[in-house]
């Protein structure tokens, strides 16, 4: 299926898993240079994607129920998380905030429709948790995994119950390595830029142990400068 099959059939497709499975249909998209980074070694943002590629990435965000970010990408980037390069509507933010250390100035807080909505654990203090309700988010309370994040198969299923049917999982390395671990994702939608960065890879750490992680359905897509691979995951064991 090409993209344009894609994106028209994602809404059928969303809802049929979400009735099989029972969680939103997971789609991990993000842009890297060719030698694997995602930011420069320090975590600095850099302008990675075309604006053709832009233009696609806000595209995927229109047709997604929920969008998926970590903490550690909110602090360094302070997104919006919203649709503004085609028409459409916004998807409902969700930031991956264990312990709460979103501060009460981030963009996402500050929104006048669809405050953020923040995945985290039970163990974060009260008054932290009251003075982010007083702000206007939601806190989802998830199981801790073995590592004390957020247990993504607790999260997705607690989204499949609030009636989310996709999501677009974005970054940083931390969340994408964590999705592939977990093997909860779906399709895949990695933005290829032409440029050698030598700085921080989208894999935080070897996310396969034991196994490979393999691609069928691949598809690829010039977009401007840039090659957009499209593909579904095929996990298999060593």
């Amino acid at each position: 299926m090409n993209q344009e099959g894609w994106f028209e059939s994602l809404p059928q497709l969303a809802d049929d898993f979400h009735r099989r499975h029972q969680r939103p249909l997971v789609t991990l998209s993000f842009a890297q240079s060719l030698d694997g980074s995602i930011a420069t070694w320090n975590r600095k943002q850099i302008a990675l994607s075309s604006r053709e590629s832009m233009i696609l990435t806000h595209r995927i965000r229109s047709v997604s129920d929920a969008i998926v970010i970590g903490i550690n990408t909110l602090l360094t980037d302070d997104p919006q998380l919203t649709v503004r390069l085609v028409k459409g509507p916004n998807p409902q933010p969700i930031v991956l905030d264990s312990t709460l250390r979103i501060p009460s100035t981030a963009r996402l807080l500050n929104r006048s429709v669809q405050r953020c909505w923040l995945a985290c654990i039970n163990s974060s203090s009260q008054q932290k948790r009251r003075s982010l309700e007083d702000l206007g988010a939601e806190l989802l309370y998830c199981g801790a995994d073995r590592n004390g994040r957020v247990n993504l198969p607790d999260l997705l299923g607690l989204l499949g119950r609030k009636g989310i049917k996709s999501i677009m999982v974005e970054g940083g390395s931390k969340v994408i390595t964590s999705f592939i671990e977990s093997r909860l994702v779906d399709k895949l939608i990695i933005t290829i830029a032409p440029r050698l960065v030598g700085g921080l890879s989208a894999l935080y750490r070897p996310a396969l142990e034991n196994s490979f992680l393999h691609l069928n359905s691949v598809y690829y897509q010039p977009c401007g400068p840039d090659l957009v691979l499209w593909a579904l995951p095929n996990w298999q064991t060593s």
